[in-house]
């Protein structure tokens, strides 16, 4: 930050030489940003995003994945284009398809920009600090630019793919005038739209105490509500429904710019040139705008408690959750660890995201049941094998890490180890157990299993959560992780290590595939035959000795579970701070 604070305050210094500059044009200078200033503010963001990215674990394992699916889709995009232009040049006409793509772009991007002006994207650091040595509409210019350039990598992305292709396909190298044109002009504009909206309702949600409390809950919505629909494909339902916006002007503009100069494509020339025209006045008109607005997102005072609101006095503790512990826990220390976990968990809800990607593969299971009317088999197997890792993986994974704070009380309080890991396990099991168990019936009567397996699921559900909190205690108090990542920009949470998590995520498999060998018949004849394809030098194995197998698995698993739980107590009364 010593970079930062060192070129903004060079500006500063020589903010006094322009003032006369900015007073020329009277007040509407003050909405225009110095082009210079801007350019430094965007490359100060942008080099400080990359800096707190490379340290972030998750984020980088989600730009792994996002790079390899983009790099599929890419190839995609390239194949198609080559076809697409060999068939212009062919004499073909050009595909309406190409530019609703290309008007579905454009909104998209607006919607995201919008969303990253309101998220903290669209916040200043240090405590809005700049504002007291640059001017806003500076600050402004450089948040633009630098949501710009992030957000130009798709189209730039997809510019060189397409382009490529439809070079490949007419034989031309003049396809990549108008592409390049698109993939700047797209991200532009969009900015320039989508960047007020989205400071705008920040500015109103700060005002409004009943709204700031509902972000979380409606921006989880939200992004739950996108991923349902891309999975099950209704997203497509969505971009049809919007097909007479999507190809009417000023939208297909940006389709016609992107052809405009390939060969043969015989889009309207009016459009390009009225985009041309008009998108330099949309970047300007949106940067003035965004000034004012940015002002008022900014200098907004959060919403207050009125005089006529009770005080924050300190309350007792919830008497109901004290009941049940009471009847849980045998000494006043286990029910201490296990109520602070639980509020811990309710306060910080940010330590469940860790455990929320599986739960994609549900909503590929509601859609099957749906559709089909029908739950398959292992649907209830599923459920018992996510119910026991979530409620290992949440908090008795990291049981030192998960402290924070409190760690060096907690050392050197009179709890012992033995404590700690029974309130442990009692929270991730009063909180996981009943709904795994639920669902996991619910799951079991709709895919018509028997009596048998359905109390083998009741009983699975109850043993595999409470084994597998103790199993992870063991197992995180031997690799405990202190470090925090950012999720928000605000807010920290503390996964559990790698280690931890991938060595606790395999045995839980093999024990919850073990019980659905030993309790399923179905699930034993089709491991049977899967183990057997993957078996070396043509070995095969029936279900019988699967069901052996299973059971010595079981065994193994009953013998690992106390030596964990010793481990665990060992490990929470023997460690000592760095």
């Amino acid at each position: 930050m010593a970079e930062e604070s060192s070129v903004l305050s060079r500006s500063s210094t020589s903010a006094s030489s322009d003032r006369g500059v900015r007073s020329v044009g009277g007040w509407l200078y003050s909405f225009l940003p110095v082009p210079a200033r801007s350019l430094e503010v965007a490359r100060i963001d942008l080099l400080r995003g990359y800096r707190w990215v490379r340290h972030q674990d998750l984020w980088l394992a989600f730009s792994a994945v996002v790079g390899v699916m983009g790099a599929f889709f890419l190839v995609q995009t390239y194949a198609i284009a080559s076809d697409v232009g060999a068939a212009i040049a062919a004499g073909e006409r050009l595909p309406t398809w190409l530019v609703l793509a290309t008007s579905v772009v454009w909104v998209f991007l607006a919607v995201f920009l919008a969303g990253d002006a309101f998220g903290t994207n669209g916040d200043l650091d240090h405590g809005g600090q700049y504002l007291t040595i640059r001017p806003a509409a500076d600050l402004v210019g450089g948040l633009l630019l630098s949501a710009a350039a992030k957000f130009s990598v798709y189209t730039i992305g997809l510019g060189l793919a397409g382009g490529a292709g439809l070079v490949v396909g007419t034989g031309s190298p003049l396809p990549l005038v108008g592409v390049a044109g698109a993939a700047v002009l797209i991200p532009t504009t969009a900015t320039a739209v989508g960047y007020p909206v989205g400071l705008a309702l920040k500015g109103v949600v700060r005002r409004s105490a009943n709204l700031k409390r509902l972000t979380t809950v409606l921006g989880v919505g939200i992004g739950l509500a996108y991923v349902t629909l891309s999975v099950t494909g209704e997203l497509v339902t969505l971009v049809v429904s919007l097909h007479p916006v999507l190809t009417s002007p000023p939208l297909t503009w940006f389709g016609h710019l992107t052809v405009v100069t390939t060969p043969g494509a015989g889009v309207p020339v009016a459009g390009v040139l009225w985009l041309l025209a008009v998108a330099p006045l949309v970047v300007v008109g949106g940067t003035i705008l965004s000034v004012p607005i940015a002002r008022y997102a900014w200098l907004a005072d959060p919403a207050r408690r009125t005089d006529d609101e009770d005080p924050d006095l300190p309350a007792a503790p919830d008497s109901r959750l004290d009941d049940v512990l009471d009847v849980l826990c045998r000494t006043p220390a286990t029910r201490g660890v296990a109520s602070t976990t639980l509020r811990r968990a309710v306060r910080s809800p940010f330590q469940f995201v860790f455990v929320a990607p599986p739960l994609l593969a549900g909503i590929l299971f509601v859609e099957s049941a749906v559709t089909t009317g029908t739950v398959p088999w292992y649907v209830p197997w599923f459920v018992v094998w996510y119910g026991a890792w979530a409620a290992g993986a949440v908090v008795p994974l990291n049981p030192l890490g998960n402290q924070g704070g409190t760690l060096p009380r907690l050392l050197t309080s009179p709890a012992r180890g033995r404590h700690v890991v029974h309130g442990t396990v009692v929270a991730a099991t009063l909180v996981a157990a009943p709904p795994t168990v639920g669902i996991a019936l619910g799951a079991g009567y709709l895919a018509d299993s028997s009596l048998a397996v359905l109390a083998s699921l009741a009983l699975a559900g109850v043993g595999a959560v409470a084994g597998s909190a103790v199993l992870a205690t063991g197992i995180g108090s031997v690799f405990p992780r202190f470090e925090g990542i950012s999720l928000d920009g605000g807010r920290q949470a503390v996964p559990p290590s790698k280690r931890a998590y991938t060595l606790f995520s395999i045995v839980l498999s093999t024990v919850v595939l073990a019980v659905a060998f030993v309790a399923d018949g179905t699930a034993r004849v089709l491991g049977s035959a899967l183990v057997s394809q993957w078996l070396p030098f043509g070995l095969d194995i029936g279900a019988g000795m699967l069901e052996t197998v299973a059971w010595l698995a079981l065994a193994s698993a009953a013998l690992a579970l106390p030596l964990a739980y010793r481990l665990a107590v060992h490990r929470l009364e023997t460690y000592r701070l760095p």
